[in-house]
C-alpha cells in the first residue's frame, strides 16, 4: 500500500499506485512504436526501414507487459484468467471492454509478426543449424516459398494489417484515456480532452523509444549494423511533429483547467497540485519535468538545429528525457488526481515506497521485463541489416510517399 503522511490526520489514501502507472505508459509506448513501423509499411518511408521491425517488436513486447501491470496492482492476481476471459462482465465493465481489444490487438501482432519475418525465417531456417535456425523454421509454419508471388502477398497482407493496427493503436490507448476521463469521483480525471491527450503523448514516447533503441540497440545486434544519420533525422523531425500535437492538447487541458472555462472543484485541484503559486507536490514535475525539459526544449532542438538530429549522442539523449517527460505525464496524471481528498481538506501527503508491490521495484521490473523480451525477440526474429533485403519488393497497388523530414514533399501523394 502506498503511504502517507497521518500526521495530517488524513483518511483516505492513494489507491492507484505505480502499477497503475505504469500500465498506461506501457500501452502508450506500444501504440506510438507501432505508428513507426507503419510509416514505412504504409507510407514507405524508407528512411524509417531498419527501425520498421525492432518497431513492431517494441509494440508487441509493451503489449505483453501492459497486461501484466494492472495485475501487478490486483490482490488476486491468479482471478485474472476466470474474471477477465470466463466471466461475462461485457458490456457493463470497462475492462470487459479492454480484454477484448487486447485479445483482438494480440492476434493481430502475431499475424502481422509472421508475415513480416516469414522471408527471413526462411533463409534463416536454411542457413542456421543452431537454435535460431530452428526457432525460425517453426515460425514460418511450413510455408517456406520465396517466390514473387509470396513475398508480393507478404506486403500486400502486412499493407492491410499495418492499417488495422494503426486503428486498434488509437482505440486501444484512447480506451485508456477513456478510462481515467469517465470517473466523475475525481475532478481532474473527469475532462474529455484525456483520450487524445493520451494518444497525442503516446505517439510521442513510441517515437522516442523506438530512437532510443535505435540508437543503444541496433548495434548490439551485430557488428554489420551501423545507425545512419538519415534514420535518426527522420526519427528526430517525426517526434518534432508529435510534441507539437501533444503540447497543443496539453494547452487545451491547462485552458480546461482554469476557472474561466471550468468549476471550481477542478481549478482549485490544479491549482493545488500543479501550480508554484498553490505549493503544489507536483508542479516541478509537471512545469518542468514534463511539459519544458520533456517537450518544448527538445522541440526546439531538433527542429532548429539539423546536427543535432543527426548526432547519435544527442538522439539518445533528447528520446532519453521525452520518454521520461511521457512517464511523468502518466504519473501527474494517476497520482496527481488521487492527491486532493474528498472528505477532508487540504492533500493527502504521499510516499511511495520501495519493495512493495506498488512500489518503485515493481515498476523497473515491470519495465525491464519488456526490454528482455524486446531483446529476445530481437536475437530469435533478427535485426541485422541486409542491404539487398526487401530492396527490390513488390509495391502495393495505392503507394503511399513520405520523405519524413522538413525538406520532403508537402503533403502525402497517392500513385497508382
Amino acid at each position: 500500500m502506498l503511504e502517507i503522511n497521518s500526521s495530517f490526520g488524513s483518511l483516505e489514501n492513494v489507491y492507484w499506485g505505480l502499477p497503475i502507472v505504469i500500465y498506461p505508459f506501457l500501452s502508450g509506448l506500444l501504440a506510438g512504436s507501432f505508428v513507426v513501423g507503419a510509416l514505412y509499411h504504409l507510407f514507405h518511408v524508407e528512411k524509417l526501414k531498419p527501425v520498421s521491425q525492432i518497431s513492431l517488436i517494441a509494440s508487441f513486447a509493451m503489449l505483453l507487459i501492459a497486461a501484466i501491470a494492472p495485475l501487478a496492482d490486483a490482490l488476486q492476481p491468479q482471478r485474472a484468467m476466470w474474471e477477465l476471459y470466463l466471466r461475462d462482465h461485457f458490456p457493463y465493465s470497462p475492462l470487459g471492454m479492454f480484454i477484448i481489444l487486447w485479445t483482438i490487438f494480440a492476434i493481430t501482432f502475431l499475424v502481422e509478426l509472421y508475415y513480416l519475418f516469414r522471408e527471413k525465417n526462411i533463409k534463416r531456417a536454411a542457413e542456421d543449424k543452431g537454435i535460431r535456425g530452428k526457432v525460425s523454421k517453426f515460425l514460418t509454419l511450413g510455408s517456406m516459398s520465396l517466390s514473387k508471388e509470396s513475398i508480393a502477398r507478404d506486403h500486400k497482407a502486412l499493407w492491410i494489417i499495418s492499417i488495422l493496427g494503426i486503428i486498434l493503436s488509437i482505440l486501444f490507448h484512447g480506451y485508456v484515456g477513456f478510462l481515467f476521463g469517465a470517473i466523475k469521483a475525481r475532478a481532474l480525471w473527469s475532462d474529455p480532452i484525456i483520450p487524445p491527450m493520451f494518444i497525442a503523448s503516446a505517439v510521442v514516447s513510441g517515437i522516442a523509444f523506438v530512437g532510443l533503441l535505435y540508437g543503444v540497440g541496433f548495434p548490439l545486434f551485430s557488428n554489420k549494423n551501423k545507425v545512419s544519420p538519415d534514420t535518426l533525422d527522420t526519427i528526430g523531425m517525426t517526434l518534432v511533429y508529435a510534441i507539437f500535437a501533444d503540447l497543443f492538447f496539453d494547452l487545451v487541458e491547462w485552458l480546461y483547467s482554469v476557472r474561466g472555462y471550468n468549476g471550481k472543484e477542478v481549478y482549485d485541484n490544479w491549482h493545488a497540485v500543479y501550480t508554484y503559486a498553490g505549493h503544489g507536490p507536483l508542479w516541478f514535475n509537471y512545469h518542468v519535468l514534463q511539459i519544458g525539459l520533456g517537450l518544448i526544449v527538445p522541440a526546439f532542438l531538433l527542429l532548429f538545429f539539423k546536427s543535432i538530429r543527426r548526432s547519435l549522442f544527442w538522439t539518445i539523449l533528447i528520446d532519453f528525457i521525452v520518454t521520461v517527460s511521457v512517464f511523468e505525464m502518466r504519473f501527474n496524471t494517476v497520482i496527481g488526481a488521487q492527491l486532493p481528498t474528498r472528505i477532508g481538506q487540504g492533500l493527502i501527503n504521499l510516499k511511495i515506497p520501495f519493495w512493495t508491490f506498488d512500489g518503485y521495484l515493481t515498476g523497473i521490473g515491470l519495465f525491464g521485463m519488456g526490454l528482455v523480451i524486446i531483446f529476445v525477440l530481437g536475437y530469435f526474429l533478427g535485426w541485422e541489416h541486409d542491404p539487398e533485403e526487401l530492396s527490390t519488393e513488390p509495391k502495393p497497388k495505392f503507394k503511399f510517399e513520405w520523405d519524413g523530414t522538413e525538406n520532403g514533399k508537402e503533403g502525402i501523394s497517392d500513385k497508382k
